[in-house]
């Protein structure tokens, strides 16, 4: 059975973003996820996923990823799905919570991550032309 967590979050996502309200993602720090290692407090990070916070954002039924300026450093973010332990407006507090199990991932979402992970640190084919 599909996971109704992915749909959840675009829904409160989106809702927060016609509300002019500020979204927050909260999520688990486990292996697989690539967070801004400066921003991680007690195994947890608090992040800003909105338009003007993040660009390329990809809320996908197997992860979110995004990239964020962390210290003036530009930071790619990637989260499996699994991991998300809410998103709520940070003006209000409303969203939704989730739990987290202390599991490893499912197979197919740590491929995934792996792929998408390698994918992104395979050297260029561009060369430099002087």
């Amino acid at each position: 059975m599909v996971s109704n967590k992915p749909y959840l979050v675009r829904g409160i996502f989106e809702w927060c973003i016609e509300s002019n309200m500020t979204p927050y993602l909260t999520a688990r720090i486990l292996p697989g996820v690539r967070p801004p290692k400066s921003h991680v407090n007690e195994k947890e990070i608090i992040l800003n996923i909105s338009p003007e916070a993040t660009t390329k954002l990809i809320i996908d039924n197997k992860y979110i990823s995004f990239f964020a300026r962390f210290n003036g450093i530009n930071e790619e973010i990637y989260i499996p799905m699994s991991y998300v332990s809410g998103i709520y407006a940070h003006e209000n507090g409303e969203g939704l919570f989730f739990e987290i199990s202390q599991e490893k991932q499912d197979p197919d979402e740590k491929k995934s991550a792996t792929k998408q992970i390698n994918k992104r640190n395979k050297p260029s084919h561009l060369t430099l032309v002087k």
